[in-house]
């Protein structure tokens, strides 16, 4: 059998009683899965059956959701290595999942040609830095790296459109 370890599970929601002192006889847990790029349900089912004993339970799906990706090679990739070695020199651009939610699905299913990376320039906060305050209470980006993405998007739209 092949080990399977690209889907993430996170259980984020419980529901059972109502009452603290009640034994439900039934309860309901909802559990967030990131589906890589070309996987599907089908891919999912065969994880969670590798890793979840078989037992009286039933999985339903509320979203059905084919993992996605745009090409690694495009001209707006191009454009993106150019302006990271104008900015740090020898410096790579390297791919990252995203745990979070993109709206890249959506425009990837309306326009099947979109390439969306997700991509906005930083120095100043890292990536390790950054992603504990994403939505949090002290959610914020650098000065600094506001800057370079702002030097970054005013330069990508002439650049990609033409001027």
């Amino acid at each position: 059998m092949r080990r399977r370890d690209t889907e993430t599970f996170s259980p984020t929601m419980v529901r059972a009683s109502e009452k603290v002192n009640v034994i439900p006889a039934l309860a309901h847990l909802k559990v967030d899965c990131r589906v890589p790029p070309g996987e599907d349900e089908r891919s999912v089912r065969a994880a969670l059956e590798e890793i979840v004993p078989t037992g009286d339970w039933t999985m339903n799906f509320e979203e059905h959701v084919t993992g996605n990706r745009s090409p690694s090679e495009s001209p707006l990739m191009d454009f993106i290595r150019d302006f990271i070695e104008r900015e740090d020199p020898g410096a790579l651009v390297a791919a990252s999942g995203l745990p979070g939610f993109t709206d890249s699905r959506w425009f990837r299913e309306a326009f099947p040609g979109c390439i969306a990376y997700g991509f906005m320039p930083a120095r100043a906060f890292d990536l390790f830095e950054a992603m504990p305050l994403v939505h949090g209470a002290d959610e914020r980006v650098p000065v600094e790296d506001l800057g370079m993405a702002a030097r970054f998007f005013a330069e990508l739209a002439p650049a990609i459109l033409g001027s």
